[in-house]
């Protein structure tokens, strides 16, 4: 007994997009990237910032990284009343993306943008005028700044253990690290740090 060609091409189309349906129906297949396949929402690996999407929230990175959202937005200078269940790509911008997110939760990059070096502009053949020079303040507390960075500022011993409440580390200690393994709040801490280097 032959088929007829449409029958046989209809019989295909039922099969393929059956199984997949019924997969569907059984939440065994996910369609979606955000999801697994029983419907739970994807999270971000703490042991692989590569496993940052856009389509993530404030809220998984920082309760899978650890770090306080009020520290995140102070860092890229994002508003302080961003809701947490925002996306990343949503604030995307010049000083702000998944990329450097990633740099700043490994601690392998500054949020700073490098203020190049003026170039001298010639007036006439016989005046050279250079421009004033403006460079970005490099005594900044970041996330990786460490205590001995502290000390090269001019900041004392005993003012850094009594704005931390507890006896300075080794000196190449990162300020950040010490605070989260303490579970003293960074963002705090980097405040207070950075008026006395002010002063």
């Amino acid at each position: 007994m032959r088929i007829h060609p449409m029958i046989y091409g209809g019989l295909v189309v039922l099969v393929f997009f059956g199984i997949i349906f019924g997969f569907q129906a059984a939440g065994v297949w996910s369609v979606s990237g955000k999801n697994d396949a029983t419907g739970k929402a994807i999270q971000p690996s703490a042991n692989d910032v590569e496993t940052i999407k856009g389509w993530m929230t404030l809220e998984q990175i920082t309760s899978v990284y650890q770090v306080s959202l009020q520290d995140l937005l102070a860092t890229f200078d994002l508003p302080a009343d961003t809701a947490p269940d925002t996306a990343i790509k949503d604030l995307e911008s010049d000083t702000f993306d998944t990329t450097l997110l990633k740099e700043w939760l490994t601690g392998g990059s500054e949020t700073e943008v490098p203020i190049e070096t003026p170039q001298p502009i010639t007036i006439d053949s016989q005046v050279t005028v250079v421009p004033t020079e403006h460079t970005a303040p490099d005594r900044k507390v970041t996330g990786s700044t460490t205590f001995q960075n502290l000390i090269d500022w001019g900041l004392e011993k005993k003012v850094i253990e009594q704005i931390l409440g507890a006896q300075m580390p080794d000196a190449a200690t990162v300020v950040k690290d010490f605070a989260t393994a303490q579970g003293l709040e960074f963002s705090i801490i980097k405040t207070r740090l950075q008026a006395e280097v002010d002063q």
